[in-house]
């Protein structure tokens, strides 16, 4: 639980004269932030040339004047632009789409709620586009912003990602930490003119002060400006008096627009030191205690965790209409819902810069060349005798003024005293120096220097490159010169899309909240914030779920496709035959075409093979469970078969030692016999027993052999 611990600017008698709240933002407070936007460096005027210079408006009003005076075409070859256009298309290029993961399997279905929200939001939002936006913004002028939040149009999609102009969004120069990060920034304001009505229309309990405001208080000033009458309610009168001092600090045409009938808004997104209780969960994972939880309650009590109290910063928002306050809000986000895109930052105070700061120089360079050869390819030399003209037809002025015309006409003095018999002689004998395209085609190279953009780049084929491997290197060299500026672009990118899952999740807090996902056979219900009745254990809390940082980015443009395709096309190829392996490459490659129904033929496939489809999770199971079976059988009939080896062994070996025995007794009843001196009969009747006695040996060897051939099969 967070409680402020002050107000944001504790002033006393007549500076807190609007008497703000607890932890509110005061007037005099706004007034000294707007003090100190009028103070930061100027680096705006460079941004808007900036961008001026990306359209093609590069010339200077000296410039267009001389142009003028010259009789000249204003002309300006936009060389930014291509280069410009390069790096906007890369991205465009490598575009990807994002996914939530959780950290732990038994937030696993959380995760997919959210990931599949995600991909709507990303949709419905038009997120991308806002996210290529603030790129574009980043690269021209050096930043760009994003807003994340709730849509307050009941019939328009519940979420909102906008791209924001650089011109409406301040913050606090002196609280920045870091080259991105404004974490440290204790304010951050949006201005904006918002007409009249549609104030009126969210907030109906300000309608007549705001009314006032606009028409200039005609019902209590006369036209010089003297009070003739106090306002009737309280209301009014601390209104009226608020703007009279504001006006003192902040020009009124700054904020009020009475013709258009607009008012300037001022939102404001501030910290105020705050006191908090905080559950240690884990030596990485605190949350803030919350008296309404009976988990929070029973751990407490129980003193299953540390507690502890410390200091941390509250966010609220302030909503100003000039010097009225509309409203002021305690919030429970940890960030403010704007997110920069920095390019570069200046080392000395801060200021961004983007690509376009270091091309002016080099394009102003070769506009001045191309200028100077246009002057040199209309540029007439005149010359003549001093009496070479009728005075009383034309002087030197007029020829001077018509000598660039197709139809210049010059009556010559035919009294002249001199012996010259052209009295006019008009030449262009200037020279157009190689010098002057020398400067121009280094100008020219300059400007996609200092972008670090090479000519493989942008579609040439550089001078002297004729390796494929080279030229794959200049374009990887040239990636890499902007890793700063893209790095910086993915931390304010991923901000961005973490600052659109917190909003989701937000919404997602229900009790038992039941939430469909999936399509077709893999569709099923997920229960959010469940209990289980056996073991009272929550099951799929969002609140408690780790996924915040969990995003994945996972590429989707048509080169990531066809690359894909290429590496699953050879995987195929490198396992030949292999049934099991196709019927589970085939859809993937088929899902990565263009092909029409691609994901119906896959899952047709899928189906074919009995594979199961991605997402059905009920599906994998059985098949899991499947494979576990026949991976069982499998050990089982390995042990069947090494049980039969080792009785068949057993067998042979008893076998052996049997006729072993049998023919030690026969050579032994033998020796006794011949011995005694038994008679040939007696002999012979030995000898027929013997063979009595293989005869069942052999029989019991058959036995034998028949119980192994049963067991083998």
């Amino acid at each position: 639980m967070i409680k402020p611990t002050a107000q944001y600017d504790d002033r006393v008698g007549d500076e807190s004269r609007d008497f703000a709240g607890a932890g509110a933002f005061s007037l005099y407070a706004l007034e000294r932030m707007l003090r100190d936007c009028t103070e930061q460096p100027q680096w705006r005027t460079r941004a808007a040339l900036c961008s001026a210079y990306y359209d093609g408006k590069q010339l200077s009003e000296l410039q267009k004047y001389n142009i003028r005076q010259e009789e000249l075409e204003e002309r300006a070859i936009n060389l930014v632009r291509p280069v410009i256009n390069s790096v906007l298309g890369q991205e465009a290029k490598s575009r990807t789409d994002v996914k939530v993961e959780a950290d732990d399997d038994s937030y696993a279905d959380v995760a997919e709620v959210v990931s599949s929200k995600l991909k709507e939001a990303e949709r419905e939002t038009r997120a991308h586009m806002a996210v290529s936006d603030a790129y574009a913004s980043m690269v021209k002028k050096g930043l760009g912003w994003v807003h994340v939040s709730k849509n307050a149009d009941p019939l328009a999609y519940a979420y909102r990602v906008e791209s924001i102009p650089i011109e409406e969004i301040w913050w606090d120069w002196r609280g920045q930490r870091g080259a991105t990060l404004l974490d440290g920034c204790r304010w951050l304001v949006r201005k904006r003119f918002i007409d009249l009505d549609e104030i009126e229309a969210a907030m109906p309990d300000k309608r007549e002060v705001l009314r006032n405001s606009v028409n200039g208080w005609e019902n209590y000033l006369d036209t010089t400006g003297v009070l003739l009458g106090e306002p009737e309610t309280m209301a009014l009168s601390s209104a009226f008096d608020n703007e009279r001092r504001f006006a003192l600090t902040v020009n009124k045409h700054d904020w009020l627009d009475s013709a258009r009938k607009m008012i300037k808004l001022f939102e404001v997104w501030y910290r105020v030191p705050a006191t908090v209780v905080v559950l240690h969960m884990s030596p990485t994972k605190k949350v803030p205690y919350n008296p309404n939880d009976p988990r929070h309650i029973e751990a407490v009590s129980r003193g299953l965790v540390k507690v502890s109290k410390g200091i941390t910063s509250q966010i609220r928002r302030a909503l100003y209409a000039g010097p009225h306050r509309l409203l002021d809000e305690a919030t429970d986000k940890r960030n403010f819902p704007y997110f920069p895109f920095f390019a570069f930052r200046d080392d000395a105070d801060k200021s961004p810069y983007g690509m376009i700061d270091g091309m002016i120089a080099p394009q102003d360079e070769y506009n001045e060349r191309r200028l100077r050869i246009q002057w040199m390819l209309k540029a007439r030399q005149v010359q003549m005798d001093s009496d070479a003209l009728d005075p009383a037809y034309n002087s030197i002025s007029d020829i001077a003024d018509a000598i660039m015309r197709p139809d210049l006409v010059a009556i010559t003095n035919p009294n002249r005293a001199s012996r010259n018999q052209q009295a006019i002689t008009i030449r262009n004998d200037l020279s157009m120096q190689p010098e002057q395209f020398e400067v121009m085609a280094d100008s020219k190279q300059l400007i996609q220097d200092t972008a670090g953009r090479y000519a493989s780049q942008l579609g040439n084929r550089p001078a002297g490159v004729t390796s494929g491997i080279a030229n794959s290197l200049l374009i990887e060299q040239g990636e890499q010169s902007m890793g700063e500026m893209n790095d910086n672009y993915t931390y304010g990118r991923r901000s961005t899309f973490e600052a659109l899952v917190d909003e989701i999740t937000s919404d997602f807090k229900a009790e038992r909240m039941e939430v469909p996902i999936g399509t077709g056979k893999t569709r099923r219900v997920v229960v959010l914030n469940d209990w289980d009745p056996n073991t009272a254990m929550p099951i799929n809390q969002v609140a408690d779920a780790d996924i915040k940082t969990a995003l994945a980015e996972t590429p989707n443009t048509p080169a990531f496709r066809q690359q894909t395709q290429q590496q699953i096309a050879t995987i195929i190829q490198a396992l030949g035959n292999n049934p099991q392996a196709i019927a589970i490459l085939a859809p993937a490659y088929l899902e990565s075409t263009n092909v029409a129904n691609r994901q119906q033929m896959a899952d047709d496939l899928r189906k074919m093979a009995g594979v199961p489809l991605p997402g059905d999770k009920n599906a994998q199971a059985q098949a899991d469970q499947q494979q576990a079976q026949q991976v069982q059988a499998k050990q089982q009939l390995e042990q069947a078969a090494a049980q039969a080896e080792v009785e068949e062994r057993t067998a042979t070996t008893e076998q052996k030692r049997a006729a072993a025995r049998l023919a030690n007794a026969n050579a032994l009843l033998i020796e006794q016999r011949m011995a005694s001196g038994l008679a040939t009969a007696e002999v012979s009747e030995v000898n027929a027993h013997a063979e009595q006695m293989k005869a069942q040996a052999a029989n019991e060897d058959q036995l034998i052999n028949d119980a192994l051939a049963e067991a083998a099969a």
